[in-house]
């Protein structure tokens, strides 16, 4: 190969190891202790770009010193940005370390940025004819791009890239090309540099400016024909507009030292990388990195570190079993008490009547099985019955032999599944961190395994992938979670609640659809009359659904007073909903649009799409989600019934849509003050332990202590104080939220809540520790042991921390009280299913039960669910359940 087509990969350093370290969230060590997150992050992006790009040589530039160019031009420059974590701050010379001893050139020049080194390598190598790739997450780049220079922008985390050329670029920035990349920050600024720009100036203005009149410079001499606000700032504000263009101009002459043509790869010494990375405790990267320089590197490696250190070149997924093979495989797997990796193909799932495929895919140590059909199903009760199944989706794997359709037939009954032989790779990795953005299982593969999985082909498809992937996952994740002190939870909670979910989601609710309707004509006739009385209101007909025709009628044509409020990117007074309140105490039209809003929600979100989910059985059946909320507590999807609400008179109509058959009642069972209660029990607080023991009106009873009158001298307006304050203090709220809970002022807010901690000495020391511990090991625990990983503690602003800290006083209430009430629900069913009632549970509100009961077995039901919740945990305060219940849901509560 000429040196002429030669292509050149330059990586900009500092992007990709924050892209990465911010990406891999889990925390990963190096035997010595060290973080390696971000180093892991960076050579997966690398090992992923050589085997996609195959290039020549590989250069790495990285940031020196301060960025003296730009901080002399705007002494600002990147000043509000936080200093770096320390975790990642000891990986940079970690990477350096480990590029060198790949043979790729470390490039860096004091005072200077990694971004000028790739511009000026890009402009050297594109003279001297080489295709460069520059690699970066930084979108300023982009102004480098030409036929020969392509951005590759690392987009989510790093292991998404899109490929930037000049057409991309114009395309992404409406007309932008890349040399006038520039001008677009001259004008728009970039606030994570901290470039000014020119204020009210976005990016889609910035673009059409640019493009009417062709350059910065341009609209600058014609600076008096743009109209209005935006007008005045741009003519205000030119100089920074120019130098905002300099500071985002990358420089192409930094004095680099550096031969292009010495740039070659791979040429390291596959022995000395394979001990670099297994040092580290990167086996699987270790073969992936050393194979890119050949099969005979993999044996040199395999040599260096003595055989068996080190997997060998990982053999290719084998051929997948079908037929007879297949089934046989299975049998073996099942009499040897072998996990399976389980998946479904089917393409009946998407609503096709007969689906052309319907696959069973399974994994196990060494073998793929494909098995299809009717005797797919078969084989997947049988596992679910006799065998250990492992599974993305272990819940809607279950619903594929027992729909949550009720009207067509179950292979399986979800109480033959037993916890011990079912695990949830999601849910798994929702117990380590809660807050991960997704728990899919690619992104679940990427994260934890250190061997990628092939693409899929026709032959093994992705639901295959699925199947290995979960079984691959399991051996990690059970050995995090043990690590961890997390694998309690998993086993004796989230498993044995699975099938109890997967149960209610079949048993589903009863829905009355004519109910639905006649709401839907009653609440639509009343909503016309609203939107009639609110233009009448106003003056004129305009949308109230458009947030910005709305802000216009409220701030222009009404003249409602802004100040204090916030304007949208495109330039009008949010109208949302915490503005809209806070005006409509004084607005009648506020308070109309607020109801208007509420009453259309209702409408659209369950009166008219209700009778849509209904099924087959006439029932509807909501999801039931165990790895949404950070929290711990479930959630509820297609359709959300948790979202009605609850103290409305609206929420209450849809409730009564809600039916049971006849002879039935809708028995549900709540809490009472659960998180009160468990806030007595962890601090331990004398009087207030006392104050649920004696059995009297619990607010009633912080009220007399706070504000020091006789029990029977707390006045209704006292109490709702007092309960305010209860509650507040639960979820670490301060003097600014109660008093605009309870529309007082700060003062006043504050003295509440100081009487209240006199009152209450205990609570204050519980909070205090729980802040405290919570920044210390960086996650907050509940009373089983689940864990919320709080990342605010990481920032510098002040107020995500303060948010961090409510969360540390919080979770150790509200993640607790989602345990216990998750445990009741596993004991409830058992109970059920044990004494042979016919009594069904079908939902669950966060601390609340629903049952359907035959009126036979009220008076059992009643006391077994009652005492089944009372009796989860022993705490130093009795734990409350209060039964009721009505024709239906509506008449229960």
């Amino acid at each position: 190969m000429s040196d002429a087509t030669r292509t050149i990969a330059v990586i900009d350093g500092n992007s990709l190891m924050h892209r990465a370290f911010h990406a891999i969230r889990q925390p990963m060590n190096a035997p010595d202790g060290r973080s390696t997150n971000a180093l892991f992050g960076f050579f997966n992006m690398f090992i992923k770009m050589v085997d996609t790009f195959h290039p020549d040589g590989v250069i790495c530039a990285f940031d020196k010193g301060k960025p003296r160019v730009r901080m002399e031009m705007l002494p600002q420059y990147k000043a509000q940005r936080p200093p770096m974590d320390p975790a990642l701050h000891e990986q940079f010379p970690m990477v350096k370390d480990l590029l060198r001893t790949l043979d790729v050139p470390v490039a860096e020049l004091e005072g200077w940025e990694g971004d000028d080194i790739l511009g000026t390598l890009a402009r050297r190598g594109e003279a001297a004819g080489y295709e460069m790739l520059l690699f970066t997450g930084d979108r300023d780049m982009y102004q480098l791009s030409t036929e020969h220079v392509k951005i590759v922008s690392t987009q989510k985390g790093v292991s998404e890239v899109m490929i930037m050329d000049p057409a991309t670029v114009e395309d992404l920035y409406h007309g932008i090309t890349p040399e006038l990349v520039p001008d677009f920050y001259g004008l728009k600024g970039d606030t994570s540099d901290n470039i000014p720009g020119v204020p009210g100036i976005g990016p889609k203005k910035a673009a059409a400016l640019i493009v009417q009149y062709g350059s910065l410079d341009e609209v600058i001499a014609h600076a008096d024909e743009v109209k209005g606000k935006m007008g005045e700032n741009l003519r205000a504000h030119i100089d920074d507009a120019l130098l905002s263009r300099r500071v985002a101009t990358i420089r192409t002459d930094a004095p680099i030292d550096l031969d292009l043509s010495d740039a070659r790869f791979p040429t390291f010494d596959p022995a000395e990388v394979a001990r670099a990375f297994s040092a580290l405790g990167f086996t699987g990267m270790t073969t992936r990195l050393v194979r890119l320089a050949g099969s005979d590197a993999v044996a040199a490696a395999n040599e260096a570190l003595g055989a068996g250190t080190t997997p060998s070149a990982t053999a290719e997924l084998p051929a997948p079993l079908a037929g007879d093979d297949a089934v046989a495989a299975l049998e073996a797997a099942l009499s040897a008490g072998a996990w399976v990796g389980c998946a479904v193909d089917d393409d009946r799932a998407e609503g096709a009547l007969f689906g052309l495929s319907h696959v069973l895919w399974c994994a196990t140590d060494e073998k793929v099985m494909r098995v299809e059909g009717d005797a797919a199903d078969a084989l997947l009760a049988r596992l679910f019955r006799e065998g250990r199944v492992v599974s993305g989706d272990v819940k809607a794997l279950l619903h594929v032999v027992c729909p949550a359709d009720s009207s067509e037939p179950a292979a399986v009954d979800p109480h033959e599944v037993d916890p011990a032989r079912i695990f949830d790779v999601a849910v798994a990795a929702y117990l380590l961190d809660s807050e991960r953005s997704s728990f899919e299982l690619p992104e679940l593969g990427e994260a934890f395994l250190t061997e990628p999985l092939p693409a899929p082909t026709d032959e093994l498809p992705t639901a295959a992938l699925d199947a290995v992937c979960a079984l691959r996952l399991m051996g990690v994740l059970r050995e995090r979670l043990e690590k961890d002190g997390s694998a309690g939870l998993f086993d004796d909670m989230e498993m044995p609640l699975l099938p109890v979910l997967a149960q209610m989601e079949r048993a589903g609710l009863g829905v009355d659809t004519s109910v639905l309707a006649a709401q839907s004509a009653e609440l639509g006739g009343e909503i016309a009359g609203m939107v009639e009385k609110i233009h009448a209101a106003a003056g004129e007909k305009f949308n109230i659904d458009s947030p910005m025709q709305l802000s216009h009628v409220l701030f222009d044509v009404l003249g409602l007073p802004t100040y204090g409020l916030k304007r949208t990117k495109r330039g009008y007074y949010s109208t949302n909903a915490k503005v809209l309140a806070d005006l409509a105490a004084e607005h009648e039209i506020v308070a109309d649009v607020l109801e208007y809003r509420e009453r259309s929600k209702i409408k659209s979100t369950y009166l008219d799409a209700l009778p849509a989910l209904v099924r087959g059985d006439g029932r509807i059946h909501t999801t039931l989600n165990q790895t949404v909320t950070a929290t711990g507590r479930l959630s509820s999807s297609d359709p959300n019934l948790q979202n009605i609400p609850t103290r409305s008179e609206l929420g209450h109509r849809v409730r009564q849509a809600f039916t049971v058959p006849e002879g039935h009642v809708f028995l549900a069972c709540d809490y009472s003050q659960i998180e009160l209660r468990l806030l007595a029990h962890l601090s331990g607080d004398e009087h207030l332990i006392a104050a649920f023991c004696e059995g009297a009106d619990f607010h009633a009873a912080t009220a007399a202590r706070v504000f020091g009158v006789a029990i029977d001298e707390v006045t209704p307006q006292l109490r709702s104080r007092a309960k305010a304050v209860n509650f507040g203090i639960v979820y670490g709220q301060q003097a600014f939220g109660l008093a605009s809970s309870l529309k007082i002022g700060r003062a006043e807010a504050q003295e509440m809540i100081d009487r209240y901690f006199a009152a209450y000495p205990g609570v204050r020391a519980f909070l205090d520790e729980a802040v405290r511990v919570a920044h210390e090991r960086g996650y907050a625990e509940t009373l089983y042991g689940r864990k919320r990983h709080i990342r605010e503690f990481q920032q510098r602003n002040r107020q995500l921390v303060a948010f961090g800290e409510r969360t540390a006083m919080n979770h150790p209430m509200q993640g607790t009280a989602a345990d216990i009430i998750k445990l009741a629900m596993v004991q409830v069913e058992r109970r059920l299913h044990e004494e042979g009632l016919a009594s069904k549970l079908v939902l669950q509100i966060h601390d609340e039960l629903d049952l359907e009961v035959p009126e036979s077995e009220v008076e059992a039901v009643s006391a077994l669910v009652r005492e089944t919740m009372e009796g989860v945990v022993t705490l130093s305060v009795p734990l409350v359940a209060e039964v009721s219940y009505g024709a239906n849901w509506a008449e229960a509560k």
